[in-house]
């Protein structure tokens, strides 16, 4: 049976209780960032600055923002393949650009690296496995969930999109929305995640970032230097686990937190152990 859902994009709490700010990076290009700071009675000092993956939205990490929040500052920030940048058309998006801008937003944030802990995942894990392996910064740690060596892609799809012209998405919206809706959506809820992804998908930009970025990038991982906790779900079909237990051996000072599930790791439970972690 055809569902008749009729509801707008999902909206994270964490997106309505945080500030919202626009950081004009060095190349000209703008991103989006949200920040909280945590109450004066549970905060522990520290700032978490969250990386999420490829054209991830907010909702998807909303629990665990709302439980690091209590006791974290919290730098939510946008990567310019997302809808929310405004990107300056003479800039090729390579990624020691990419990661660049997270030193930018650090920088304009006036965040204190001795106090910093970048949580990244999938793409973002790239992005900040890059920024590491180059000394650009040294948090006092670091932390990835899903971590990956690079974009994932259906097989074959790499060669093609330097190619494809980015109004295909656009003429296929249409048939994705129905079809996420219809037959991928467990729920009303379910089905306002998939609706936000597919609103905010960017296929100009998805193209023009993701074409400077593609293969694999084993080596970044094992240029970091600083302790580092790696989050795995055993269980994930989402992310490949063989991948994870590769970085791991790569990163010489990492310790491995099997977290079984993907929701696990989507919740606070993620918090839970980085904390515990922080009072070893």
């Amino acid at each position: 049976m055809r569902r008749k859902f009729k509801f707008e994009p999902l909206v994270a709490k964490y997106e309505e209780l945080a500030e919202e700010i626009h950081i004009t990076v060095s190349d000209g290009t703008t991103v989006r960032t949200y920040y909280t700071t945590a109450p004066e009675k549970t905060k522990n000092g520290f700032t978490l600055f969250f990386i999420p993956g490829w054209a991830t939205i907010v909702p998807s990490w909303d629990e665990v923002l709302l439980e690091a929040m209590i006791y974290f500052d919290v730098v939510y920030f946008e990567s310019r393949e997302k809808d929310s940048s405004v990107l300056n058309k003479k800039t090729k998006n390579t990624l020691d650009r990419v990661s660049e801008d997270v030193i930018d937003v650090i920088n304009h944030l006036n965040l204190d690296e001795k106090k910093l802990i970048p949580l990244a995942s999938s793409w973002g894990a790239i992005l900040l496995a890059d920024a590491l392996a180059k000394k650009k910064f040294d948090p006092y740690l670091v932390a990835f969930v899903g971590a990956t060596s690079k974009i994932a892609l259906p097989k074959g799809t790499k060669y093609i999109i330097p190619f494809t012209p980015p109004f295909v998405l656009t003429v296929i919206k249409p048939l994705l929305r129905s079809w996420l809706i219809n037959k991928k959506s467990e729920s009303e809820e379910h089905a306002k995640r998939y609706l936000r992804l597919l609103e905010e998908a960017n296929a100009k930009k998805w193209k023009n970032v993701a074409k400077c970025s593609l293969g694999e990038h084993w080596h970044l991982y094992e240029r970091i230097e600083q302790n580092t906790i790696i989050f795995g779900a055993e269980q994930d079909k989402m992310h490949n686990i063989a991948e994870t237990r590769k970085i791991v051996k790569l990163v010489k000072k990492s310790i491995y937190i099997d977290m079984k599930t993907n929701k696990n790791t989507h919740s606070s439970n993620v918090i839970d152990e980085l904390r515990r972690q922080l009072e070893t």
